[in-house]
């Protein structure tokens, strides 16, 4: 396994903690597989002695196999393994292993995709309750000018107040303003079952719409229930207090959005948990907690753990048995982590009551799964430890050196970061092409890029536009593979296609953090080895790379000479 002289430091480091800083393409897997091998190999380490932590079962099956090939080769019999798990699947053993002290009355059952049943059972529940309960549609009208407002609500008293006080309805609000609250009358027409209830508003807003004009905007009959109506329902399903102008009023905005979101909130929350168990309660968003809540309960009953009760629960078992703790750390003197800069506070708490010997590699650049929880300031915390042996591999052997180049001018817009000696080891400098693209154009700009024969990927921010570009593509001898740029981390291809803001304006997304949307076109940028294409249209990433063109001549120039000087300077010392 041949190294380069950074990464051969990194290998040899034996004892105590330690942080590889590394960029893209310089080799991290190779890093730690070639450890893991020196332990054993140079210093006599036991094999099962040692614990690797991979980012994912894919990462593990990669490691698994480098090392067993070199094991094998090495020895005539079938030699002992280092034990390579995800962070689940470890903290799935410690439960497994010690479940009755981690209060279960026998192995938990693994619950994986329960929690999607039980939202789409809760969902299906709120639907049925609004299909029978009963709803008046009512009318709000002016006096002056007969001019009215049709509704719907649960609770006539508590819609009128609401309407008088802060209509949601803009131009109902603005002409109550003006005319005064006295000026209108409030009425319930009639009583319905939800079911009828959209059928039922469409109706009497044509009726008035026809005699005196309405104020509604919207046809009730676009959905299957009004979002008044879903919102009392979700209110009255979950416990949670109905406020005043609860459809306007900012921690009640896009109730049913924030509950097709729940299942993240949740497992976000359960990666922040550095102390005891998780507690639904911690949750500020009320639809949330009540879900979690009831979600909790319901697991409990059923004796099982979802994937972040293994890192939790296993956490929670080290830290209150020092007894426990020691024997795994016992077990495992020296452990590895791999894709650091991803890791949650979570994962770093069970992490960190493992070995002193911690050996991490990551880079904090490619950190894209905050949206999950991961969190890298941890990694920042960890390099800034007067404890921690630090070691750099930031030389790239995948992309050439103008994709470095410009990604590093890209990356370097992002405070706070590890300051790193981004450079290639290829000398190539290819242009990188750039496209504007729109969504009528972009299949052809596609087409065009695909009558190469090198391998190929197309990269999008969305599983969406991910779809899209597939069915684009559908009768296409030579189609690519078409993913995300998450999918694709730690990938390579020859040449990489990125989309952006084409098909779906979402680069950067606004419920991201600017600088995490900055690495996830900076991890886009950085899995292209030779050629690097980006379609698209408005973006502040695209700028930000582009500007080290105009500087790009005169770079070139200097590489050139100082190239021209070495050369001189080695064929005189061979004279």
């Amino acid at each position: 396994m041949r190294l380069d002289k950074n990464q051969e430091k990194a290998v040899n480091h034996v004892a105590g903690p330690a942080i590889v800083i590394a960029g893209p393409g310089s080799g991290k897997t190779t890093v730690v597989t070639a450890r893991i091998l020196n332990l054993i190999q140079t210093h006599n380490i036991p094999a099962p002695q040692i614990l690797a932590i991979a980012f994912n079962r894919k990462a593990v099956e990669e490691m698994e196999t480098r090392i067993l090939q070199a094991l094998t080769a090495s020895e005539t019999e079938t030699p002992d393994k280092p034990v390579i798990r995800t962070l689940h699947a470890f903290g799935k053993d410690i439960i497994t292993e010690n479940y009755q002290r981690a209060g279960f009355n026998q192995i938990p059952e693994i619950w994986a995709g329960q929690i999607d049943k039980i939202i789409a059972a809760e969902r299906r529940q709120i639907e049925r309750d609004a299909a029978t309960t009963e709803v008046a549609i009512y009318k709000i009208e002016s006096q002056q000018t007969g001019k009215c407002y049709i509704g719907q609500t649960t609770n006539p008293e508590r819609r009128k107040a609401e309407h008088f006080n802060h209509s949601s309805n803009d131009r109902l609000r603005q002409t109550i303003r003006h005319e005064g609250t006295t000026q209108f009358s409030f009425k319930v027409i009639e009583w319905v079952k939800g079911r009828e209830a959209n059928r039922r508003e469409a109706h009497w807003i044509t009726h008035y719409r026809d005699r005196a004009n309405v104020f509604n905007r919207a046809d009730p009959l676009r959905v299957q229930y009004s979002n008044q109506l879903i919102l009392e329902m979700f209110c009255q399903h979950f416990g949670i207090p109905y406020a005043e102008n609860l459809d306007t009023h900012p921690d009640f905005e896009n109730l049913r959005d924030r509950f097709n979101e729940v299942k993240e909130t949740v497992m976000r929350a359960k990666r922040q948990v550095t102390t005891g168990i998780f507690e639904p309660t911690a949750l500020d968003d009320l639809v949330a907690r009540a879900f979690a809540e009831k979600y909790e309960r319901l697991k409990t009953e059923a004796n099982a753990v979802d994937f972040e009760d293994m890192i939790i629960h296993a956490a929670n078992l080290l830290e209150i048995n020092p007894d426990l703790r020691q024997t795994y750390r016992d077990r495992y003197p020296y452990v590895l982590a791999d894709e650091f800069q991803d890791i949650a506070p979570a994962d770093f708490r069970l992490i960190s009551l493992l070995s002193e010997n911690l050996f991490a590699v990551g880079d904090d650049d490619q950190a894209i799964y905050g949206f999950r929880g991961g969190n890298s300031e941890i990694m920042l915390a960890f390099t800034d430890r007067q404890d921690v042996t630090k070691y750099e591999i930031t030389r790239n052997y995948r992309s050439t050196s103008t994709i470095v180049e410009h990604a590093r001018a890209l990356i370097e817009r992002n405070a706070p970061r590890i300051r790193k000696d981004l450079r290639a080891h290829n000398p190539i400098q290819l242009q990188i092409k750039i496209v504007e693209t729109t969504p009528e154009t972009v299949a052809a700009a596609l087409r065009r890029e695909l009558e190469s024969s090198q391998e190929t990927a197309i990269l999008a921010r969305t599983n969406y536009e991910t779809e899209q570009i597939q069915t684009m593509l559908s009768n296409h001898p030579a189609a690519p593979e078409v993913t995300t740029i998450h999918k694709a981390k730690g990938r390579e291809w020859e040449k990489v296609i990125l989309i952006h803001n084409t098909l779906e304006r979402r680069f950067p997304r606004p419920d991201s953090e600017l600088t995490e949307e900055r690495r996830v076109f900076y991890v886009a940028m950085t899995r292209a080895k030779v050629e690097l294409v980006v379609l698209g249209g408005r973006c502040p990433f695209v700028p930000e790379f582009e500007k080290i063109e105009k500087n790009l001549g005169y770079y070139l120039r200097q590489f050139a000479y100082w190239r021209a000087r070495r050369k001189i300077k080695k064929e005189g010392d061979a004279k």
